[in-house]
């Protein structure tokens, strides 16, 4: 994790705070951070603040380092503000060093969260990746704030390859409110693809997360991906909640008090046991095909690193 140099000074956002939300202000002496993944590639992660005000069940943060649920409500009611982040990726850009690899916007922490719309931080940092070219940059999301943002998402697709993918769990929004409850609409999300989409840039689908026996309808799905084509997706991709037991818990509670109509199905599918291999490659399979009939890409290709020329010798030379 990068190095923070304050947390104590508060930020005053006009219009914009949420209630039971402190806003921290944060200098940071780094910003891109480096992530390996599981096939060898790896990029650098860019998160313009840490905590979210989105509050979701399935938050890669939560469900990775804060498997605690007690520990949980810290992490959408306190949010670091990186006030010096534009600063900092203007010199990291400068090195080659964080050339050559994709930068990943949102994977950690959502980009476009509500305060984003008074601070204006991600759009800055944008601006900057707008001056670049030949960068590969992915963008992850699941707010409709970003649309604002499709000028300059215009300019960074024409110099570089860029590509935006929207997550979304349903379209039932009672579904939606369970699993990320201060998350945009559905409807106001796939507007904000289409809007982009028309702007020529690359968008696309995260059905994310999924609860195998639950909202896996192929229905349900088929719907989902029609729509999100109807907005000019070009491609799709689906991720499926299989918890720990302290977060399946926790998300059972939920459950209860917020879906009570639908917790005995919900506890008999989760409360049963976690997802069998067989039955995830089944779904995954059958997502596959619903997928190639609306002629849309699947993710894990869309979003593939894409192939880079040898770099010469005398770099190499530097790990001999």
């Amino acid at each position: 994790m990068e190095r923070l140099e304050r947390m104590d000074s508060e930020v005053a956002v006009p219009g914009g705070s949420a209630p039971g939300v402190r806003y921290a202000a944060v200098r940071v002496k780094s910003l891109l951070r480096q992530h390996a993944q599981e096939n060898g590639s790896w990029h650098w992660r860019l998160d313009p603040y840490e905590g979210c005000q989105f509050g979701c069940l399935a938050c890669p943060v939560r469900l990775g380092e804060h498997q605690d649920a007690a520990r949980w409500r810290e992490l959408e009611s306190r949010v670091a503000v990186k006030v010096n982040a534009a600063q900092v990726l203007r010199a990291e850009l400068r090195h080659e060093d964080f050339r050559g690899h994709p930068i990943w916007i949102g994977e950690q922490t959502e980009a476009w969260q509500h305060v984003e719309e008074q601070v204006r931080l991600t759009r800055a940092l944008l601006g900057l990746l707008a001056q670049e070219e030949g960068r590969e940059v992915r963008i992850s999301t699941r707010s409709s704030l970003i649309a604002r943002d499709g000028d300059i998402l215009r300019e960074i697709a024409r110099r570089n390859h860029l590509t935006v993918a929207f997550s979304l769990p349903s379209l039932d929004e009672k579904v939606n409110r369970l699993v990320e409850p201060r998350a945009p609409s559905a409807f106001r999300r796939l507007a904000a693809m289409e809007a982009l989409a028309r702007l020529g840039v690359e968008v696309g689908l995260m059905v994310a997360p999924v609860f195998p026996g639950l909202d896996d309808d192929e229905l349900q799905l088929k719907a989902m991906l029609s729509r999100a084509s109807n907005a000019g997706a070009r491609f799709a991709g689906i991720r499926f909640f299989a918890p720990s037991q302290p977060v399946r818990d926790h998300f059972l509670r939920r459950v209860t008090e917020a879906y009570p109509e639908a917790a005995t199905r919900v506890r008999r599918v989760l409360g049963r046991r976690t997802p069998q291999l067989e039955e995830l490659r089944s779904l995954e399979k059958g997502f596959e095909l619903l997928c190639r009939s609306l002629g849309l890409q699947l993710a894990e290709q869309a979003l593939a690193p894409r192939a880079r020329k040898p770099q010469p010798a005398t770099q190499l030379a530097l790990f001999g």
